[in-house]
């Protein structure tokens, strides 16, 4: 990480002290994280995920992350569960095969049935046209 940005030196020098490795989001990834771009979906999930991970620091758990797993069923259900962090510091999951067609250059069904539920209610947009 370069630059001289406060956060990252923050980040630097609680990385240093600690050992930590942190994340911080840098100022071009703010809409992505906005408020007005959460489905209430999102807001609850993220209520339950700050639930489960006060319960471990109550119990002196350390080196987990919390995790979201999705319940099987036709109706979209998700618990919470954990993971040791070093199963997922610096590592990436890559998108199941199922969710990538073919060709290797688009979603399948699968992936839009995966997402639907995550979306929620899409809002409406006018359309205009011109008629010169």
């Amino acid at each position: 990480m370069g630059g001289v940005s406060v956060a990252m030196a923050l980040h630097r020098m609680i990385s240093d002290e600690f050992g930590f490795r942190g994340e911080f989001q840098i100022t071009e990834s703010l809409p992505m994280s906005a408020a007005d771009r959460a489905v209430g979906l999102d807001i609850d999930e993220a209520y339950m995920c700050g639930q489960a991970a006060v319960g471990l620091a109550k119990q002196d758990k350390t080196g987990l992350m919390v995790t979201l797993a999705r319940q099987p069923g036709s109706e979209y259900k998700c618990g919470t569960g954990t993971i040791p962090l070093a199963d997922v510091a610096a590592k990436a999951k890559p998108m199941p095969d199922e969710f990538i067609n073919e060709e290797g250059n688009f979603i399948t069904g699968a992936f839009l049935e995966y997402l639907n539920p995550l979306i929620g209610e899409l809002p409406n947009y006018a359309k205009l046209s011109c008629n010169p």
